[in-house]
């Protein structure tokens, strides 16, 4: 590969900068291949290491590269793969389709169909195309000696170097009947790209429609719900709504109008955020006093001498943490409790027999009464999918794998299995505590196994470790700061080692608080008048919906599916905009209820302003952007801006990988942020639905995406190359432009390089993972609910961001296959590879909370075809700018290529046709069930009612040893493991707003040796009753650290089931 070597003159700005002649031209053509390898050589060892640190410390942490094979339930659960450096990948390719959409959902499985489908299109492209159009391009082209001889005069023609050889501009002058091939390939791409998609949509209505009528399916309230907005003032009321929409088959089976309740929502929102302010501010008050005990118990020891050796520190830290262990091992003082709480479907199930009969001997799991459940907290609290029983998942699944990976590194998090007495000894220096004997979460709040408690008692183990006076505790109304002189705490602390905070100014709740602005108050104390006083009001509007002003929606669930999506197809009402839109499908844990009271005028402003802003955006981020694709010229400008020839010292190998990495990683970097404006752009936008959001977030994201990372790049990067030979000869536009967009295609080699190797196995490592449990989680994690929450929560996947970033990338592809065919090789290894680590990540790693039942495949499909008319668009320009030469040399006036630009209009227009056609043909089928459909869906729905029924009847025989079935309301994952009349009553307030379903949460302190937590309990419950506080099941260890045993006690099972 030659080199031209010339005298460049040192510019003084950019304008200068690119108005350099064709020897600088030439030099960054050179230098197109050194910079790509350059950048491959870096992904590569990048690849290299990240692959390697994963197959090492793989096997160490199954709670970050296993967690799916014990913390779901158990009918997601995975089997864990095969130990072995490899042989993790077998389960990977050999998981079926229909187990895989059984575990993971249809979201995660098109996704990958997406990147499937991708694989269909390049990967025989890749076969036909580069056999053919890299000899044809490279043999006989230009070359890096073209512009010579009786080319040397003439400024259309240039030489070509590097990768540029393998391209469409490489072809001689001489030779225009190549392009023929070129026509032929891109019909070809065009065509069979059309066909995929066809056959691609085809198969997604069916397994859509498969899903949709599925018996598992039919049993959520979703699937029988629809959302009406826009509902006349005249037609909002349960009996209005019942007569319209009674025509339908089956009829109604509940109605669920909306009310305004916005400023309950703020108070709950307020009340939530006060109440982890003063969990946070609690647990480092009990810290503080411990770590201050501990002080002063070396200081005496030091001071009398006794300094301990270290096998005796051991020994006291051991002694401690027993000690600890055996706190956490018991119930601890609770005070407040208001019993809104149903931590499984069993009690709630209990709660509903009695409502029918006063028999309660008959039940064997209810041998006590329990309180009611008030109005306030009758709801089902849905806030996600599902992470199964906790008591079943998360346990069970700790003691099975747990124990390999935490004896070597601490990823509990402060927590231990049960029964595992040597794990928990291991850990004991990490911040373990000894497991408790009971195995189930559920059975800490079982009443038949506690006593009664209510609201203004207190409740306590018998416990030795921890010495307590006998208290008296009633709801004191003159309880004041001053009444705290004899709290336990001041044996250790003083007033100002408490936490403090600002209040907001001007008394705007909604504002954060600002360093030195604002009053200034003691943590505790507010928040504890706070919380009591925001307590009383909730509840107090919580029993009283009625007086909150009705909304103009509602939600309708019909007993038959078929009649709900012919509800939301039909023309409802007579006037336009008025009981519209309509939706189906729609998850009550996906709602928005923020968004519920917007009306249609409101939301079409929003929607305008949200767009406006987009376009700004996409705007603004052109600079920043272009920076990336200037840097990827780092060494043309260094020669020609005075103020950078300071790099022309750099060595060369370190200014290739500047050129050919920092470009990608800088403009990965831009595009990290962008998803998180959008996404609140989008939910601003008065969606009622998250997945409407994803939806919009969507097409959002992959118009700014094709805007930056394609258009805006491919710019920048061919400006700074052409500027000059344009600025000395204008009337050569067209064939510059034609010779050098090509050329852009060098910066999408290192880009497509760095996603496929870089990323790909970043993917796959779990960095973010790593980072958030190895240095996040030790320095936010303070409380007892924090850590508890890490430890539950899996990574998710937010589907509008993620579809874009492939779809960009098959757009790229499409647009170089012919222009620059050596782009079809980094295609199909990005897309390979991606699929390997996401599949890997959708089986072992993420948890999908919801689905939207693979709604963004369609519009993924969709977007492609921007890349088929750029593809086709660019042809016709190259097509119709190509030249021939006469004898001397010279560029001749005629069109050698017409005829191929012709015959691309064409397919440009066909291409048009078929998608509209596609388009309105297909488009129903996405959404709705057809009616051919029910009579099908009726026949599995009878069989699976039998196929239950003899499940039941099965493990009513197998329950001699008195354990509990699935009917009663034990080891519930799903609707499916009920029966219908338990079922309804579950789904009876499904869609209530959320507002109506808040409970109190609780303080959740942890428990102390020295008896600190106790009396913060104690004093909280003098201060009001108001307030639900307690150190249940948790303690400190030797090192002040925070251990939990359970769950959080206001934490319900039932919240997790996906109605």
């Amino acid at each position: 590969m030659s080199s031209t070597s010339s005298v460049v003159p040192i510019a003084t700005n950019l304008s200068s900068a690119l108005g350099g002649g064709e020897a600088q031209t030439q030099q960054i053509q050179n230098q197109s291949a050194s910079v790509f390898f350059a950048s491959l050589v870096s992904s590569i060892v990048v690849f290299g290491i990240e692959v390697a640190v994963f197959l090492v410390i793989k096997g160490y942490l199954p709670r970050i590269y296993q967690p799916r094979t014990y913390l779901v339930p158990e009918k997601e659960r995975t089997e864990p793969p095969l130990k072995g450096i490899w042989r993790w990948i077998l389960p990977v390719y050999r998981t079926s389709k229909v187990e895989f959409v059984q575990k993971c959902g249809l979201d995660a499985y098109f996704f990958l169909r997406y990147l499937w489908l991708l694989l269909k299109i390049f990967v025989p492209s890749a076969a036909v195309i580069l056999p053919i159009l890299l000899p044809l391009n490279y043999v006989g082209g230009k070359g890096p000696n073209f512009a010579t001889g009786i080319y040397s005069n003439a400024t259309t023609w240039n030489n070509v170097t590097g990768l540029n050889q393998f391209a469409f501009g490489n072809v001689r002058p001489d030779e225009t009947n190549r392009y023929w091939a070129h026509l032929i390939l891109a019909v070809g791409v065009i065509v069979w790209s059309c066909w995929v998609f066809f056959d691609e949509l085809k198969d997604y209505i069916k397994l859509r429609q498969a899903y949709l009528t599925s018996p598992q399916h039919r049993l959520r309230a979703s699937a029988t719900t629809v959302l009406v907005s826009g509902i006349p003032k005249e037609w909002c009321t349960a009996e209005a709504l019942d007569a319209l929409y009674d025509v339908f088959p089956g009829g109604i089976r509940n109605i669920w109008i909306n009310r305004k309740f916005d400023d309950l929502n703020d108070k709950i929102k307020l009340r939530n955020k006060l109440a982890l302010s003063l969990e946070s501010a609690e647990t480092n008050l009990i810290q503080n006093a411990k770590k201050a005990q501990l002080k002063r118990t070396n200081e005496e020891a030091k001071k009398a001498g006794k300094k301990q050796t270290k096998k005796e520190e051991k020994q006291e830290k051991k002694r401690i943490d027993e000690k600890a262990a055996a706190v956490a091992n018991l119930d601890g003082v609770s005070a407040g409790d208001p019993h809104q709480i149903r931590h499984n479907v069993r009690e709630i199930l209990n709660d509903r027999g009695r409502q029918h009969s006063r028999d309660e001997s008959k039940n064997p799991f209810h041998k006590r009464r329990l309180v009611p459940i008030p109005l306030v907290g009758q709801g089902i609290d849905v806030v996600g999918q599902g992470l199964g029983n906790i008591g079943k998942t998360v346990l069970e699944g700790f003691r099975t794998v747990g124990k390999e990976v935490d004896e070597r590194l601490n990823t509990t998090n402060g927590f231990v299995p049960p029964e595992d007495r040597e794990f928990a000894t291991q850990l004991q220096t990490m911040g373990g505590y000894e497991p408790p004997e009971d195995k189930t979460v559920a059975n800490q709040h079982d009443p038949e196994d506690k006593e009664a408690r209510s609201g203004n008692h207190l409740r306590d183990s018998a416990s030795t470790m921890v010495q307590r006076r006998d208290w008296d505790i009633r709801s004191d109304r003159s309880y004041n700061e001053d009444d705290d002189h004899d709290a336990l705490w001041r044996k250790y602390l003083k007033p100002k080692d408490r936490d403090t905070m600002r209040l907001p100014i001007f008394g705007w709740t909604w504002m954060i608080s600002l360093p030195l602005i604002g009053k200034k108050v003691d943590t505790i104390y507010y928040c504890r008048k706070e919380i009591a006083r925001l307590n009383v009001e909730i509840e107090e509007d919580q029993g009283n919906p009625g007086k909150f002003p009705l909304m103009n929606s509602a939600f309708i669930q019909f007993n038959h599916q078929v009649a709900a999506h012919m509800a939301c197809q039909s023309v409802t009402h007579h006037l336009p905009k008025q009981m519209a839109p309509r939706m189906v499908e729609i998850s009550p844990n996906d709602v928005i209820w923020d968004n519920m009271s917007i009306t249609w005028w409101e939301s079409y402003i929003r929607t305008v302003v949200v767009l406006v802003l987009i376009v700004g955006l996409v705007i603004g981020w052109a600079i920043p952007v272009s920076f990336t694709g200037t840097l990827s010229q780092i060494q043309y400008l260094s020669q020609t801006l005075s103020w950078l020839s300071w790099l022309q010292r750099v060595p060369a190998v370190i200014l290739a990988v500047i050129q050919g990495l920092l470009p990608q990683l800088l403009l990965a970097l831009l595009l990290l942020v962008l998803p998180v404006i959008l996404r609140l752009l989008a939910k601003n936008q008065g969606v009622p639905t998250g997945m409407a959001v994803e939806i919009s977030v969507q097409k959002f994201y992959f118009a700014f995406l094709f805007v930056q990372v394609f258009l805006i790049v491919s710019i920048s990067t061919t400006i700074t190359t052409v500027v000059a030979q344009i600025a000395a000869s204008p009337q050569s536009i067209p064939a510059i432009l034609a010779e050098n967009i090509p050329k852009a295609a060098n910066y999408f080699f290192s880009y497509l390089i760095l996603q496929a190797l870089s990323v790909s196995a970043g993917a796959l490592l779990q960095v973010g993972e790593l980072f958030s449990w190895f240095v996040l989680g030790p320095l936010l994690d303070g409380t007892a609910r924090k850590k508890w929450a890490r430890q539950i929560n899996l990574p998710t996947t937010q589907w509008g961001t993620f579809f874009p970033v492939f779809t960009n990338l098959a757009a790229i592809g499409f647009i170089y296959a012919v222009i620059s065919p050596l782009i079809l090789i980094f295609n199909v290894i990005t897309f390979g590879l991606f699929w390997i680590a996401y599949r890997y990540n959708s089986l072992y790693v993420t948890k999908f909370r919801s689905d939207t039942g693979g709604l963004l495949f369609p519009t993924a499909v969709n977007q492609l075809f921007v890349g088929l008319y750029f593809m086709e668009a660019s042809l016709i320009g190259l097509f119709f700018l190509v030249t021939n030469a006469d004898a001397n040399g010279n560029p001749t006036t005629n069109t050698p290529c017409k005829p191929q630009a012709i015959i691309m209009i064409i397919v440009l227009c066909l291409t048009v046709i078929y998608q509209v056609l596609l388009s309105q043909n297909f488009s129903p089928l996405y959404r709705y069930m057809p009616i051919t459909l029910e009579d099908d869906a009726v026949e599995r729905d009878a069989e699976f009612a039998r196929a239950q029924e003899m499940h039941s009847m099965d493990e009513e025989r197998g329950n001699n040893d008195n354990r509990p079935s699935s009917s009663s309301g034990a080891n519930v994952e799903g609707l499916e493991d009920l029966t219908p009349a338990q079922r309804d009553f579950l789904v009876q307030r499904a869609f209530q707003h959320e507002a109506l379903r808040a409970k109190r949460p609780v303080v959740w302190i942890p428990r102390d040796d020295l008896g600190v937590a106790d009396d913060e309990v104690y004093r909280t419950q003098r201060a009001s009753k108001h307030i639900w506080i307690s150190d249940q099941y948790t303690a400190l260890d030797s090192k002040a650290r925070v251990v939990y045993r359970r769950s959080p006690p206001d934490f319900s099972e039932v919240d997790l089931i996906d109605l």
